[in-house]
């Protein structure tokens, strides 16, 4: 079974390795360079990802604020999702991600095989 990956992330760099590595691996992946461009994919299309790689730092609407909207939505709650950190924030902005986030990864500490891993386990359970 193939899953699904929807990657948020303002950086092509970031991008398109995320996308080659998941799609080495069988997964379907779909990107979006901004939380509205996000919004905007799920408004319009039935597509429904069975995990969201999401940036905290996105230009004018930031990933925690979509990450919000995503999880007070039916349509969105249940989607599994993995908020990237660019850098070391405070322990009470990391513990706001947490308590709405399936999992929050330091994009500096990340290997590509180990978040290939730790995704799918979260999908899979």
């Amino acid at each position: 079974m193939s899953h699904k990956l929807l990657v948020i992330d303002d950086n092509k760099g970031c991008c398109d390795l995320y996308k080659f590595r998941f799609e080495h691996d069988g997964w379907e992946v779909r990107i979006a360079y901004s939380a509205e461009k996000a919004l905007e994919i799920f408004k319009d299309e039935e597509y429904l990802p069975d995990t969201i790689l999401l940036d905290v730092m996105l230009p004018r609407m930031q990933g925690d604020e979509l990450l919000s909207i995503l999880k007070n939505d039916s349509k969105t709650k249940d989607i599994k999702i993995v908020m990237l950190l660019a850098v070391n924030f405070s322990s009470d902005d990391e513990n706001s991600f947490t308590k709405k986030a399936d999992d929050c990864i330091l994009k500096i500490d990340l290997k590509p095989n180990e978040l290939v891993e730790r995704v799918t386990k979260l999908v899979e359970g």
